[in-house]
């Protein structure tokens, strides 16, 4: 009998790989996805301040129910804010 000196590598299993997670905040009648919050503050930073995707660094997003509203922050230094 041969002796296996390594372990072989397990493959990633590309459907776990392209997995994400789905995020929802409910509040009274309404629903937001999480996604669609990132893809309008990425579509802003892209269309109307006229930025390259791959400038935008760090994203902090602040979701404010009782406003209606969610807030970001962009590279530490630019804010914006939309309806909900």
């Amino acid at each position: 009998m041969k002796k296996i000196d390594t372990i072989p590598a397990i493959p990633a299993n590309p459907t776990n790989a392209e997995k994400k997670p789905e995020v929802y905040i409910q509040y009274g009648d309404k629903e937001v996805d999480i996604q669609d919050v990132l893809d309008k503050i990425k579509e802003q930073w892209t269309k109307d301040l006229e930025n390259e995707a791959d400038d935008l660094k760090e994203l902090k997003v602040y979701i404010k129910p009782e406003d209606n509203a969610a807030y970001y922050v962009i590279n530490g230094d630019i804010t914006g804010s939309f309806g909900l």
